[in-house]
């Protein structure tokens, strides 16, 4: 399976849990956010995903993070993102993670 591959079937996977587990959806996007945030239309768009998430739940505090972060995929175009991040608030903006450990050959 390719990197992008894996984008879009985390997505799908974040769509199969929609209205059944949101934290689990959530878990899926962060994933996608992960996979695509070198790449500037796959970054934005998961970001897009994660406000639409916390408009279904109601989190108003998720909702303002992706407003502020939607504008912050473009550092995808100057190659300056935190590797490893989830793109969610439970995670600062600028903050590198360790890549989940089945991403990581992915993300070479």
């Amino acid at each position: 399976m390719t990197r992008e591959q894996a984008f879009w079937q985390e997505y799908q996977l974040s769509r199969a849990q929609r209205g059944l587990d949101p934290a689990a959806e959530l878990r899926h996007l962060e994933r996608a956010h992960i996979l695509g945030q070198r790449y500037f239309s796959e970054h934005l768009r998961s970001h897009l995903w994660m406000l639409a998430w916390a408009w279904r739940q109601r989190d108003v505090a998720e909702g303002l993070a992706q407003l502020l972060r939607i504008p912050g995929s473009i550092g995808s175009l100057l190659g300056v993102f935190p590797l490893g991040n989830p793109g969610s608030r439970r995670v600062g903006a600028l903050t590198p993670q360790p890549l989940p450990e089945d991403l990581k050959a992915l993300l070479k």
